[in-house]
């Protein structure tokens, strides 16, 4: 019995629950509400996440102006 609780909590399923929890945040939270060390796990889920789309990247200046909201 020991053994299987152990394997439970291993330190890969503690992360993987962590990743849930912190995608969960980010969908269904307002960040400014968040205190800042989830901010920051937010913040760096979201750009995990994008590194991983394997897209081009343009700076965000350029992306507003694409949009009209900057200068």
């Amino acid at each position: 019995m020991a053994t299987i609780l152990e394997n439970a909590r291993s330190p890969k399923w503690v992360y993987d629950d962590f990743k849930t929890l912190i995608q969960k945040l980010a969908r269904e939270t307002d960040w400014e509400t968040l205190p800042r060390h989830l901010q920051d796990a937010v913040d760096a889920k979201l750009m995990e996440e994008a590194r991983g789309e394997n897209s081009a990247t343009l700076p965000l200046r350029d992306r507003l102006r694409e949009t009209g909201e900057a200068p």
